[in-house]
């Protein structure tokens, strides 16, 4: 029976892979002996290169270790603390992102909410608003009508005598006070309504009683020498500051009160105001018509002003009152008598102060 080869096992095939490579770099080779030290010179660079390069990382790792030997387990163990605390701050990152979107969405809950509330108080503030406007215009419709009757009653001089009793008269003034100051402030840096509102013919109606108060003795005197009066007359004063040329009615009114209580008991000195003289010279170059006769009105005030003028009402006349102006109005029949005797009394009271001076 003929013998089989026997088989080669993995190890004889390696040796056998060796020894052929061996004999192959037996043979001679090209390569010069110039080359082959290149070579050898390289290798041994490299080799250099690659010690100081494994010292650096071993004095590295020797400084975070020091110079023992790190094990494979406290290797394992410092990962998974790493691991461990990326997950909690991974964790903790996620739960802080939860609670600023549960703050985010309470927060747009309330601006909905304070939104919503802010248009309910609008619409309610509209609300009053409107209310009271509807009040404030009934009020003064009422006003106005019963402060109408009660002119008509002044005219007569017994009612006149009633009013002016201790304590109607306080009352009454208080009560005045009150409507002109609200409507000097609503009004003071605006334009003031039409004569034809409720609210001016209230206050309309209210002078023409105070014109008709100062027509006798103990009016003006209650005027011009209580607290209470004189701080009517004040407000007057305010009012015709700020009252328009279009409201010419109201001015005049206002002005035939101020006359009044300024030809008795010394008056005159509550009006001792340079705005105002200011605005009596603004009026009086106003060209009198059939529907706007201020000038006469503010002719006649200043002509009661400047009849007992000391010093310093002579300088706010001298500062105030333009004398061509006056002049002007000497030239016309209604006109002509009033702005005569006001530029004779300028004059008497130019000589007068400025020889006191000298």
């Amino acid at each position: 029976m003929e013998k089989l080869p026997a088989k080669r096992s993995l190890f004889d095939t390696f040796l056998e892979e060796i020894n052929d490579e061996e004999s192959v770099s037996d043979f001679p080779n090209n390569e010069t002996s110039i080359e082959i030290e290149e070579k050898i010179w390289m290798e041994d660079e490299n080799s250099s290169t690659n010690s100081k390069n494994l010292k650096a990382f071993d004095d590295a790792f020797e400084t975070m270790y020091g110079n023992n030997e790190v094990s494979s387990t406290h290797i394992q163990k410092l990962s998974e603390e790493f691991q461990e605390n990326c997950v909690h701050m991974i964790n903790t990152i996620k739960t802080q992102s939860e609670l600023i979107e549960i703050e985010k969405s309470k927060y747009n809950v309330l601006e909905n909410e304070s939104a919503s509330t802010i248009n309910k108080l609008q619409l309610e503030v509209a609300k009053l608003n409107f209310q009271l406007k509807q009040q404030s215009s009934f009020s003064s419709f009422i006003g106005s009508i019963l402060c109408y009757y009660l002119w008509k009653a002044t005219e007569i001089s017994s009612v006149i005598d009633l009013i002016l009793q201790k304590d109607n008269i306080t009352n009454m003034a208080t009560f005045i006070a009150n409507i002109l100051s609200s409507f000097i402030k609503s009004y003071e840096y605006q334009q003031m309504p039409s004569i034809q509102t409720k609210e001016t013919q209230f206050v309309l109606q209210i002078l023409r009683i105070l014109a008709n108060l100062t027509t006798t003795k103990s009016g003006c005197h209650f005027f011009s020498q209580v607290n209470d009066g004189i701080n009517i007359v004040n407000l007057i004063v305010t009012l015709v500051l700020c009252t328009p040329p279009s409201n010419n009615i109201l001015k005049n009114i206002a002005y035939a009160t101020l006359y009044n209580v300024s030809i008795q008991f010394n008056g005159y000195l509550l009006m001792k105001n340079s705005k105002l003289i200011q605005t009596l010279q603004n009026d009086i170059k106003v060209v009198p018509t059939r529907d706007n006769n201020t000038i006469l009105f503010s002719l006649n005030l200043l002509l009661s002003l400047s009849r007992k003028m000391d010093k310093s009402m002579y300088l706010i006349f001298k500062n105030e009152i333009n004398l061509q102006e006056i002049l002007k109005l000497t030239k016309y029949t209604e006109t002509e008598l009033t702005a005569r005797k006001i530029f004779d009394n300028i004059n008497i009271a130019s000589k007068k102060f400025t020889e006191k001076s000298e």
